[in-house]
């Protein structure tokens, strides 16, 4: 019986002790963070949060625009840290970051290194690793921030929006913390992010509310590129998707080529504004990345397969026979190969610094070799060979093998 009274005694004191969440925080009382950007200015950090407003949280989607549905503050201070305490001064919630998705860093922020300044973001509890990265091209963070060009409801879901889209167009890439730090650690292989840029748009629909960042949308499209944590420069949309082939990140997008028979034409302006320009859907890549050293030279070897399907033909080509589907392979491999050489070749050329991650293929292959050049890779790298080889397969064609220009009878 006093067992029983003893377990009994004791049930309750843990319901009493364990009941409810002693930390537990209130929505009402938090300013939950969805984006931030971070700047240097009058060399102190400024630090610029999109927050979300609870109570249009709570409302349909219909009452709800991006007008009033986020606030901004900024905070200002030599670190962070201090930058976040001091949006307290300013603000009436405390800056909740566990749902932060996008981190912004400036032109300037970033060419001044990015790491020496972020460990509060990984030391926070709070701080999603997985929260993605973007340098804003040219320009401050919070001068691309509010800025809200599509039909989601908040400026940050539209940036995550854009971000996302890389799948379907490998002009950009999708880099988060987590992912920049590994690149960061690993000797001879530099780290790159995503960029983001402002640019203003031509006014169709006037349904707008007279804002003056209606006229204005973001572009995704490039990427950064840093040498160990500073920013030096920046690659545009075709160098990127070289890239992404190097680095096996290709998810889907098109490879437009020229096709092999000459458009029938009697006129050279369609020439002219590039139509004879045909396009193949990325259905699956495979790139393998490989090292050889000759007679003392480093040779960089990147080979491609690739599996896709027509998108689009201009120009009299039928597709229905199989040396001509052959024809258009070859092409397609040939615009791929020339691609990677000259993003290659402009890296090596103006940066100097191996994005690509050859050193780990180095690394891996010649360990011993490694030890001895890693502090002079980059170097190397710059005055490495590349030989790319691409191997297309069209696997297949779309709904007609007849060109469309093609007239019955001819």
């Amino acid at each position: 019986m006093r067992r029983v009274i003893f377990f009994i005694i004791i049930a309750i004191i843990f319901l009493a002790v364990l009941t409810g969440c002693w930390s537990a925080r209130e929505l009402e009382q938090l300013g939950v963070s969805l984006i931030m950007g971070i700047d240097v200015e009058d060399e102190r950090i400024l630090l610029t949060v999109e927050v979300v407003d609870p109570i249009h949280m709570q409302k349909s989607g219909s009452e709800t625009d991006s007008g009033n549905s986020v606030k901004y503050v900024q905070g200002r201070g030599n670190n962070i840290f201090e930058a976040f305490r001091d949006i307290t001064l300013k603000f009436d919630r405390r800056i909740f970051v566990s749902h932060n998705k996008v981190i912004i860093f400036g032109d300037e922020f970033a060419r001044r290194g990015i790491v020496r300044h972020i460990d509060e973001l990984f030391r926070d509890n709070e701080q999603r690793e997985s929260a993605h990265i973007l340098v804003a091209k040219g320009k401050k963070a919070y001068e691309v921030m509010g800025i809200n060009n599509g039909l989601e409801n908040m400026p940050a879901d539209y940036i995550l929006s854009l971000i996302k889209n890389f799948k379907l167009n490998p002009k950009a890439v999708d880099v988060n913390m987590i992912e920049y730090l590994r690149h960061y650690y690993h000797k001879g292989h530099n780290p790159y992010t995503g960029i983001i840029e402002k640019k203003k748009k031509r006014r169709i629909d006037n349904t707008g509310q007279g804002s003056e960042n209606h006229d204005y949308e973001l572009s995704v499209m490039g990427l950064a590129v840093f040498n160990e944590d500073i920013l030096v420069g920046y690659l545009n949309g075709n160098n990127t998707k070289s890239l992404n082939f190097v680095a096996n990140n290709i998810k889907g997008g098109i490879i437009n080529f020229p096709t092999p028979v000459a458009l029938v034409n009697k006129g050279t302006e369609a020439k002219k504004l590039h139509y004879n320009l045909s396009s193949i859907i990325v259905i699956k890549n495979k790139t393998k990345n490989d090292i050889e050293i000759r007679d003392g030279e480093v040779i960089l070897k990147t080979k491609i397969k690739l599996r896709g399907a027509i998108g689009e033909v201009m120009g009299d080509i039928d597709i229905s026979k199989e040396k001509n589907i052959k024809q258009m392979e070859k092409a397609c491999s040939k615009v791929i190969e020339k691609n990677i050489r000259n993003t290659v070749k402009k890296v090596q050329r103006e940066f100097g610094t191996d994005i690509f991650g050859y050193a780990l293929v180095f690394h891996s292959k010649y360990p011993d070799e490694w030890r001895k050049v890693k502090k002079d890779w980059n170097e190397i790298f710059s005055k490495a060979r590349l030989e790319v080889e691409a191997d297309t397969h069209i696997i297949r064609t779309g709904l007609i093998n007849i060109p469309i220009i093609r007239k019955k009878g001819e």
